[in-house]
């Protein structure tokens, strides 16, 4: 029974996890249907409240309780029509994202997953994008090759001690997700945030004394991924694997390699002809793969870490 229930719940969380990515504004169409998915998934969920459960899934049984009662205070008016009932939606998505990373949190503790939600988060993007680049510039052209490790495990210790902090203070927690909230994704209340898994793999990358790996797989990471991400949600309509889609995959790809060459080309003249876009290719590739694939690692450090070692293969294959 309760195998069975965690599935049965897990299906929810996707159905609920499918209905809100399509709310996200850059999906919004009219024809989604939205009345009718939301309605089954209240059925659903009122039965599976009818379940008889074990106290394993206690906690599980809690979030889906607390859903129901949110769905049903915050169900939209559909009577309204055009931008107003578009504006009834958009509450709606805001306020039920955090109550799904909730349930998606509770089903992972039972060893079952469900994507997060990556809200379009414009801001976000572009933080992401500069920040990287900037790193980028930190490396090559900045910082002595020497200072790169200190200076990363700085920040990546400061990071750890906010991470480590906030799950022993729920109330710490809750102010650097409020401190935070511009570029925050939902489901990193409850996990590990992206910043911290990119300077722990920027620290990891800063120990081979490579700076060409470190430049390219931020270089990578910095372009890449809110490129995907940008295109997965607009026009994402090929689904691959945890919530990524062929087209936001395709655009990794294409947008790692040409960040990669152009670093290469930038800061590399020892590399001619053909090695420098192959090389790049050796960085993106992996990485989009490791970015499609990432589910209990956070892909701001598989992304970089792999971008790093594929380049790493690269070079010792072409000599």
């Amino acid at each position: 029974m309760s195998a069975a229930l965690a599935v049965d719940s897990r299906d929810l969380a996707l159905e609920l996890h499918d209905l809100l990515r399509d709310l996200d504004p850059v999906r919004w169409r009219a024809d989604l249907d939205l009345e009718r998915r939301l309605k089954e998934i209240q059925e659903r969920l009122a039965w599976l409240l009818s379940t008889q459960v074990d106290a394993a899934l206690a906690a599980l049984n809690a979030q889906l309780a607390k859903l129901a009662l949110l769905l049903t205070e915050i169900a939209p008016d559909t009577d309204k029509a055009g931008a107003d009932l578009r504006k009834e939606w958009q509450v709606f998505r805001l306020k039920v994202q955090p109550q799904y990373e909730a349930l998606a949190a509770s089903l992972g503790e039972l060893d079952v997953h469900v994507p997060s939600l990556r809200p379009t988060n414009s801001f976000r993007s572009i933080f992401h994008l500069i920040s990287g680049l900037f790193v980028v510039a930190l490396i090559e052209l900045i910082l002595p090759s020497s200072w790169l490790t200190p200076i990363a495990g700085t920040f990546a210790g400061m990071a750890w001690v906010f991470e480590i902090s906030r799950r022993y203070s729920p109330a710490w927690n809750k102010a650097l997700m409020w401190a935070f909230s511009a570029v925050a994704h939902p489901h990193e209340q409850h996990r590990v945030n992206s910043s911290t898994w990119y300077v722990t793999a920027l620290l990891l990358l800063s120990l081979t004394g490579d700076i060409t790996l470190c430049a390219v797989a931020a270089a990578v990471l910095a372009v890449a991924d809110p490129s995907a991400a940008a295109i997965g949600r607009r026009y994402g309509s090929i689904k691959l694997v945890n919530g990524r889609s062929l087209q936001g995959t395709l655009t990794f790809a294409v947008t790692g390699t040409l960040a990669a060459w152009a670093v290469l080309e930038l800061f590399d003249p020892a590399l001619t002809g053909w090695h420098a876009p192959v090389l790049a290719l050796f960085a993106a590739v992996p990485a989009a793969i490791a970015e499609l694939y990432s589910r209990r690692v956070d892909d701001n450090f598989s992304i970089p870490m792999t971008a790093a070692a594929g380049l790493w293969i690269g070079l010792l294959l072409l000599g």
